[in-house]
């Protein structure tokens, strides 16, 4: 299961939606930050949930507007939630980066290029450690969870900003 049929199942858990609620629950809870996804895309990725029986919809005719199709979450999507929400906090995962391909053939830079590449890439998690910080200082009494999800990618972009600071004094 990928991570937006993951999200969109948590989503549609919480209480049946339509695909314009879907993704409303994204912007809000800041899930367009961790996931790059388009609204085209959560509605073709719906309709694909739909079709592996994740989700089941119905049409609700609306007065003076179009109707909407709404979706609420199956038995079989319920079960498969629960596996992958287990899944998803049980087994570490290396995500890539395009950091690493540029490392692997850094050789093709001078020492000069690789130098000017990576100082900018320090500045850059300079300024997104800052406005997350920001970001932090702005929440109202987040619960436990909430906080995490505002700390991790703050301590994750602070801990490669260490490390790239470490590069650079060997370079």
């Amino acid at each position: 299961m990928t991570r937006l049929e993951l999200t969109i199942l948590g989503i549609v858990r919480e209480k049946p939606r339509h695909a314009y609620d879907v993704e409303k629950v994204i912007v809000e809870k800041g899930i367009r930050d961790r996931l790059n996804i388009g609204f085209s895309t959560i509605y073709s990725t719906l309709k694909k949930m739909e079709k592996n029986s994740w989700l089941e919809s119905q049409y609700k005719p609306q007065e003076r507007l179009p109707g909407r199709r709404v979706y609420t979450i199956t038995h079989k999507g319920r079960q498969l939630l629960v596996e992958d929400l287990k899944k998803a906090l049980s087994l570490p995962q290396r995500e890539q980066s395009l950091l690493e391909t540029g490392l692997s053939f850094g050789e093709y830079l001078s020492q000069e290029e690789m130098k000017e590449a990576l100082s900018l890439y320090d500045s850059e998690l300079s300024r997104l450690i800052q406005k997350k910080i920001g970001e932090i200082t702005h929440f109202k009494n987040p619960g436990v969870i909430e906080r995490a999800l505002l700390m991790r990618p703050l301590s994750l972009w602070q801990a490669e900003r260490k490390w790239i600071r470490e590069l650079l004094a060997l370079l």
